[in-house]
């Protein structure tokens, strides 16, 4: 008898009620042993209580992708639902849970290679006598479907990546569609260069020349069909991502090419750039300052300066140096903590640290 070490779960649709206990998963993809072929389309009706049946349609793909389907048909009526998430293999029970947990009907038991059975919320048969079974399809299916997709994404020139939420998936952005919706929205939202931000929007994955057994992210493009928001900031739990070029406070550890060195009780010059209205405030080494700043793309200009006019004994050829060199500035780097200000030439004006 052929043994297989590999048993699949699939989400079929949400249905409310109690819950039982949730088995720990502690196995990921088992990429050693495919006792399927991957990538592998499963299809089959299922009953419905109050309708002619569901359609599934279920991609599995050897990157711990998968694609759902799941059309309602009542009589000559029907609706469409898809997602996306990422499947682990359980080898203890030979089972696959897409998404974080099980749930009611979401786990599907390896009947052979082309056939998967549903199983209970508690990992067991179901009982009853219609046909709970999904068969594979001879070819897999292309899913043109547009799915909600939250996730990072990047930009580097006009090649765009997205990171979905869910999966950790890497996908290229396509150019086509939507995508230069999302492109305006992160060069008009104030980010650090090359700094991933957290968007909401919806797309589809779309195949892409053959590669090296489907990399990371199975040769696919993210075609974004619609562009829905973008949430500067935030990483994809929500929380405010550790270090950012804004709401930081920023002090100045060299200026033209010189360490900055302080007179006993002198304050450290510093700038703050406000997330919300593109405000900036900071301290020059005398006075206080404030105006605006634009940043896009690689861009950075502060504009609408002015300051407090204080008189100082000590500071001032400091503020002055500092000052010229924030007029001066229409580019900038961000790595490693340190942001430098820098000319249109790309010569580096100032060095700043994020204070801790």
């Amino acid at each position: 008898m052929k043994s297989f070490s590999l048993f699949f779960l699939v989400v079929l649709f949400a249905l409310s009620g109690c819950t039982g206990p949730q088995p720990k998963i502690t196995q990921s993809v088992d990429k050693s042993v495919d006792p399927i072929p991957l990538p592998s389309t499963y299809i089959g009706r299922i009953p419905c209580p109050d309708c002619d049946g569901i359609d599934i349609v279920l991609n599995v793909k050897k990157n711990g992708l998968y694609q759902l389907r799941k059309t309602t048909v009542k009589g000559k009526t029907w609706d469409s639902v898809a997602e996306i998430g990422r499947w682990k293999y359980d080898r203890t029970e030979k089972l696959i849970v897409l998404g974080n947990k099980r749930g009611s009907l979401k786990t599907l038991q390896l009947v052979d290679r082309d056939t998967l059975r549903l199983l209970d919320i508690e990992g067991k048969k179901l009982t009853a006598k219609q046909n709970y079974e999904l068969h594979r399809n001879p070819t897999p299916d292309p899913f043109p479907d547009s799915v909600r997709m939250r996730g990072m994404y990047s930009a580097h020139g006009d090649k765009g990546l997205f990171t979905e939420c869910t999966t950790g998936i890497r996908f290229p952005v396509n150019t086509e569609k939507a995508y230069r919706e999302l492109a305006n929205a992160y060069n008009n939202t104030p980010h650090g260069q090359g700094e991933p931000l957290l968007v909401l929007l919806e797309g589809s994955l779309q195949q892409g020349p053959a590669t090296n057994d489907e990399g990371e992210n199975g040769t696919e493009k993210l075609v974004v069909t619609r562009f829905l928001n973008i949430f500067p900031g935030q990483d994809c739990r929500g929380d405010h991502r550790r270090l950012s070029l804004f709401n930081t406070t920023w002090k100045l550890l060299e200026i033209n090419g010189k360490p900055v060195t302080l007179a006993d009780g002198q304050e450290e010059p510093y700038v703050i750039l406000d997330i919300k209205g593109n405000r900036m405030h900071g301290f020059s080494g005398c006075n206080r300052f404030f105006g605006t700043y634009l940043i896009k793309g690689e861009i950075f200009v502060f504009n609408k300066m002015a300051a407090t006019r204080m008189a100082c004994m000590k500071g001032l050829s400091l503020e002055d140096a500092f000052l010229e060199a924030m007029r001066k500035t229409e580019a900038y780097r961000l790595q490693d903590g340190i942001l430098e200000l820098r000319d249109r030439d790309e010569h580096i004006l100032a060095r700043l640290k994020a204070a801790k």
